[in-house]
């Protein structure tokens, strides 16, 4: 009797371990931009446009400090309006990128042709991600470069979201996954405080016939400053390879006003 209770009661401690034992993500870093200067950034982020994205104090998410990033219309008009961008390594590669990032969009005009928002992949070769909002609204999509659309055929898909909101904190949960080589696999997912977006399991990411890389993984990403108008400020980016990251909370009290619009172009 005794050791069939024994028996019992190690099942049920072993049963509640289960239940309670939460899953982490392995975090490969979180930058919050609480650096001292610009080039404090561009000593761990390699950049192209010292200053654009910068460290900011005009409005930070958590601590004293964000990334604020200026955008002034289409690449080719002013010369500071496409092309900036600031990249940061992963602490390996890997098949799986998560990312959580807040952002705060202030009065900001989404470009009739798409405003990049962030890149992910390889440096060398396609299969590569870029998230962007496309024509004109604040929609969280992803252009998907470089895949087999059709037999022989490589070129880029768009996979559409829902609207990121403006003139607030919103925290912004990304997951790619590459497919196996030329196996309708891949995972491609989002959420907007915490309300999932895209949710597309079975793309194709990957090819087997070298069509593109059968061996991409994720290394780096990249924030860009191309094609749009206004203000779009980063803070508290982080990235795992094996787990979802989740958000913090609500967005702390900000009960700054947004700024009066400018530089609006209308058509």
């Amino acid at each position: 009797m005794m050791h069939r209770f024994n028996g019992l009661m190690i099942g049920v401690v072993l049963l509640c371990v289960c239940w309670t034992m939460p899953a982490y993500a392995t975090i490969d870093w979180v930058d919050g931009f609480e650096y001292a200067s610009d080039a404090a950034l561009g000593a761990v982020w390699q950049y192209s446009c010292l200053g654009n994205p910068g460290v900011s104090t005009l409005r930070p998410y958590s601590g004293t400090k964000s990334l604020r990033l200026v955008y002034r219309g289409k690449a080719g008009i002013d010369p500071g309006a496409g092309g900036c961008y600031i990249d940061r390594n992963l602490s390996g590669p890997g098949e799986t990128l998560w990312a959580r990032y807040y952002m705060y969009m202030e009065n900001f005009t989404v470009d009739s042709t798409g405003t990049k928002v962030t890149l992910s992949g390889e440096a060398c070769c396609y299969p590569s991600f870029w998230w962007w909002m496309p024509f004109g609204q604040t929609t969280l999509s992803v252009a998907v470069q470089g895949i087999e659309v059709s037999p022989g055929v490589r070129d880029t898909q768009n996979v559409y979201g829902s609207a990121i909101p403006q003139n607030q904190w919103a925290c912004i949960e990304t997951r790619i996954t590459m497919s196996t080589p030329g196996v309708d696999n891949g995972i491609i997912q989002t959420w907007i405080n915490g309300v999932a977006g895209i949710n597309k399991t079975n793309q194709r990411l990957r090819a087997s016939n070298g069509i593109n890389s059968a061996t991409a993984m994720f290394r780096f990403v990249r924030l860009y400053t191309q094609h749009g108008l206004g203000v779009i400020y980063y803070d508290d980016y982080a990235v795992s390879r094996d787990a979802r990251i989740g958000c913090t909370g609500s967005p702390p009290g900000d009960t700054r006003p947004p700024r009066a619009p400018s530089a609006f172009s209308f058509r």
